[in-house]
């Protein structure tokens, strides 16, 4: 019983508060990348032109709020504005089209509906990407391309369409 009461050493203090910042942290906010200086203007007005609720899912949480991207629910389908080419992506590469919106994500995560997918824009500037976990493919994506299509069109810019 003596052994029970000891002194718990400061190394072994460290690392239980350390996990115990590690299991606060998965219920807090989405850590969203913020865009290059040059996107910045252009995801603000798109920032402010997202929709509250993204396919019937509501907003969750996400920082830094210069991020100017979006999260909705949980767990969260993120929307990231400024981002670089998507891996894979190339002068041959097919679109997804939904809703006057050219889209490409890998053959890999097309193919395989049981996992996460994301998306890029990839003739609009500056780019966007959504990603999507495994659960809302289907209608919900559908749902969520179709409600980004109009605030997508109307901020940024479109470039040449995928053929």
């Amino acid at each position: 019983m003596r052994d029970l009461l000891r002194p718990v050493p400061p190394a072994a203090r460290g690392a239980a508060l350390s996990g115990l910042l590690l299991l606060a942290a998965c219920g807090g906010p989405v850590e969203l990348a913020s865009p290059p200086a040059t996107d910045r203007d252009d995801c603000a007005a798109l920032a402010a032109k997202l929709p509250h609720r993204l396919a019937d899912l509501p907003p969750a949480a996400f920082t830094p709020k210069d991020a100017y991207g979006g999260a909705w629910g949980d767990p969260p389908m993120t929307l990231t504005c400024g981002v670089g080419v998507p891996p894979g992506f190339g002068p041959a590469s097919s679109c997804i089209t939904a809703n006057g919106v050219d889209w490409f994500a890998s053959d890999k995560e097309t193919n395989d509906n049981s996992a996460d997918i994301t998306l890029t824009t990839v003739t609009l500037k500056p780019r966007v990407a959504l990603h999507v976990p495994a659960q809302y493919r289907g209608g919900t994506l559908s749902a969520a391309l179709a409600d980004l299509a109009a605030p997508l069109k109307g901020t940024l810019t479109v470039g040449t369409r995928c053929q």
